[in-house]
């Protein structure tokens, strides 16, 4: 299938790597509100974990720790949420065990049964944790990142299994595009598509018209979150909501669509009455 890859597509992306905010102001008096850590976290090949007995736990130095559990389709690219209480800092003692304050450095854990891995994103790392209810978004990946690129080295061995065997983990690079096709490595690692095949990919195409809307299509691989974004000038992309065909003409409308598995996807997405001009779109994959 042939790729239709523009930026729309690579701005919707997870990224690989979560930056948090540090503390700018003090809160008046405790508690503060509390301040949330949330994103995806992926297996070392991309794919979004669906452990719903997995955890994800916030570890500071002095050994407190906020524990949630993966969430699958929690909301667009997100299977974990944590809720992490703040103290405003104007007194000796927090106002409950767990409570932590701005600027505390802290670290993200993945506990798999009985194994805690550290995500590749934070190791070495403790940040600093965010403001009083702010939000943070930090996705982590399982996996062993021996050249620290962002890429996990079991997804990279494999693109150097089928390119012969003759590379090294430095010679795939995320920015860089391995079977050309207009997509780089680290997109190609998100959206679950082939990166040493040139001919797998990920394209939306209009198919038809159901009254004046348009019928698009795209292959959905499991674990992924769709979304689909319009333009009249290319430049400024809103998003737009949409019906699932398969799911019957009265289906609800839709702001995304969690894949469950590998398959053909159409979507209607209805267009305003007297719109006028061209309307441009994109699907963007969480």
């Amino acid at each position: 299938m042939k790729r239709n890859f523009t930026d729309g597509f690579r701005a919707g992306m997870a990224a690989a790597a979560g930056v948090l905010l540090l503390a700018g102001s003090a809160w008046a008096y405790p508690p503060a509100p509390h301040h949330v850590i949330f994103g995806m976290v992926r297996d070392e090949l991309g794919d979004p974990l669906n452990i719903t007995s997995a955890e994800v736990r916030l570890v500071t130095p002095d050994g407190r720790q906020i524990v949630t559990t993966v969430s699958p389709g929690l909301e667009a690219g997100v299977n974990y949420r944590l809720i992490v209480p703040m103290d405003a800092g104007i007194t000796s003692d927090n106002y409950k065990p767990t409570a932590l304050r701005p600027a505390l450095p802290f670290t993200l854990k993945i506990k798999l049964g009985n194994v805690i891995y550290l995500p590749i994103e934070l190791k070495g790392n403790y940040s600093a944790l965010g403001v009083a209810g702010g939000l943070t978004r930090v996705d982590l990946t399982l996996g062993e990142d021996l050249d620290n690129d962002g890429l996990p080295d079991a997804w990279e061995r494999l693109l150097i299994a089928r390119a012969g065997g003759s590379l090294t983990l430095a010679d795939i690079r995320p920015g860089d595009d391995f079977d050309q096709d207009g997509m780089s490595n680290l997109n190609e690692y998100l959206a679950g598509t082939y990166a040493f095949d040139p001919q797998d990919g990920f394209e939306l195409a209009i198919v038809g018209f159901n009254a004046g809307a348009p019928l698009m299509e795209y292959v959905a691989i499991s674990g992924r979150t769709y979304t689909i974004v319009k333009s009249t000038n290319l430049t400024t992309w809103t998003s737009v909501q949409f019906r699932v065909s398969a799911e019957g003409v009265g289906a609800p409308l839709r702001d995304s669509y969690l894949a469950a598995d590998v398959r053909k996807v159409r979507v209607e997405v209805p267009v305003p009455g007297g719109a006028q001009g061209g309307i441009f779109f994109r699907a963007l994959v969480k």
